[in-house]
């Protein structure tokens, strides 16, 4: 029993921890009562966000609006979002569907100077953006 207890606690150690950082903000215009919301994560450097009754769209942060945005669910192919409405419409069709099923994002993109990368478990992400 002690071996069992010893060989338990070290696969506990040696094993990566996936926390979950979703958070959600919302908030609503003064004037037209229309409420934005997003879900952040740190870990992935993105977040979703929906205004209104719109679909989800993805944000990665950077400075520059031509970011070169791609992610990666599970081991899916990788999307690149695309910097014009068209394109970044036909890689929401693809990516949006792969976040119901998915367990994992990873992202990168170009914020001059960095090159930026990020990885998450999608844990409560699909849930997070119903609630939006």
């Amino acid at each position: 029993m002690k071996f069992l207890t010893a060989a338990f606690s070290l696969l506990l150690v040696s094993s990566p921890v996936f926390s979950c950082d979703w958070k959600i903000s919302k908030t609503r215009d003064q004037m037209t009562d229309v409420v934005t919301c997003a879900v952040t994560s740190a870990k992935a450097k993105v977040s979703f966000y929906r205004h209104g009754k719109d679909r989800p769209n993805v944000y990665d942060g950077s400075a520059y609006s031509e970011s070169g945005l791609r992610i990666r669910i599970d081991d899916n192919k990788v999307i690149s979002m695309g910097d014009n409405a068209y394109t970044r419409q036909k890689a929401l069709d693809e990516l949006l569907p792969q976040l119901k099923s998915g367990t994992r994002i990873r992202t990168a993109f170009d914020d001059y100077p960095e090159y930026k990368e990020g990885d998450a478990p999608l844990c409560n992400l699909q849930k997070l953006l119903d609630a939006c």
